[in-house]
């Protein structure tokens, strides 16, 4: 009875240590798989100056800069911390053209439709949408049919030449 005891409480323990070794692992996990970023060190909420100040700072941790070293990386990050800052404003501002000129194109696509054919686009458009959430999400189920088609096409077979095997070998 006593070495029951003795290997149920031993399982036990082992079992919360692995539990809480995955729980950890999971805390710089964003939602779909990728790893986080601090939050301390997101670019639009820094000012260039702040963000060369955080980058030269991590970096003399491990590097251990002179002053002049100090000086002169700070100088490289602020002139790099100031291209990111308007490469992201840049791209912020063609991604909201990109919008808008694709709503203007869909309500062009969708005068031109007949109404039952708005319906199904509509519906389509739809689902579409709710394909790319679940994806974002990752609970999106596997396409059968699209896996069966490029089976059937030859698509994902990896073939290799006669010519490629001798030349590695």
């Amino acid at each position: 009875m006593k070495k029951l005891m003795l290997s149920l409480l031993l399982s036990g323990v082992i079992f919360a240590g692995v539990a809480q070794e995955k729980s950890n692992a999971k805390e710089n996990v964003s939602r779909d798989g990728r790893h986080a970023t601090k939050k301390e060190f997101k670019l639009e909420k820094k000012t260039a100056e702040e963000i060369a100040q955080i980058r030269t700072d991590r970096m003399d941790k491990k590097l251990k800069f002179t002053d002049k070293q100090r000086k002169e990386i700070y100088s490289l990050q602020l002139d790099q911390a100031k291209k990111d800052k308007k490469n992201f404003a840049d791209r912020r501002v063609a991604m909201e053209q990109m919008k808008k000129d694709r709503m203007t194109q869909r309500e062009k696509l969708i005068q031109s439709l007949n109404p039952e054919q708005q319906k199904v686009y509509k519906e389509s458009f739809a689902e579409n949408r709710k394909q790319h959430r679940m994806r974002k999400s990752g609970d999106r189920p596997v396409r059968r049919d699209r896996i069966e088609r490029n089976h059937k096409e030859g698509k994902g077979n990896i073939e290799v030449s006669k010519e490629t095997l001798v030349k590695n070998s």
